[in-house]
């Protein structure tokens, strides 16, 4: 299917070559050493996020695993997992005062928003 819509000038957007199929659609990345680079500090933080949110599962298994085990009750629980996002990479770049409104935010959400407030009230059970 064809657009009757064309990009000013009438040819396609630079940085698409439309014969090129591996760049249909999008547009060519900077060139040389400075475009590696880039590439390489995205490849970098990435890396870097995904071990964090590994490590966040591993401690909401945990939090999981106590929980049926009956070591902790749902409240604790909670607890746990509002501190556990509260000492994540994100959070961390807070102030006091934003982690601390960071957690008002979370623990009404919890109360507030009737799909949390269920899964808080099956944790119970």
């Amino acid at each position: 299917m064809t657009s009757p819509i064309k990009p000013p000038g009438g040819g396609p957007p630079s940085g698409i070559d439309p014969t090129d199929p591996a760049s249909k659609g999008a547009a060519k990345g900077p060139a040389g050493a400075e475009g590696a680079e880039r590439a390489e500090a995205f490849q970098e933080a990435l890396a870097s996020q995904q071990g964090s949110q590994a490590g966040s599962v591993q401690e909401a298994g945990s939090i999981g695993a106590d929980l049926e085990a009956g070591r902790i009750d749902a409240a604790t629980a909670i607890d746990r997992l509002v501190a556990e996002a509260l000492s994540g990479p994100m959070a961390a770049t807070l102030d006091a005062a934003g982690r601390a409104e960071l957690e008002a935010h979370l623990r009404a959400s919890l109360e507030d928003d009737p799909n949390l407030a269920a899964m808080v009230r099956d944790l119970e059970r």
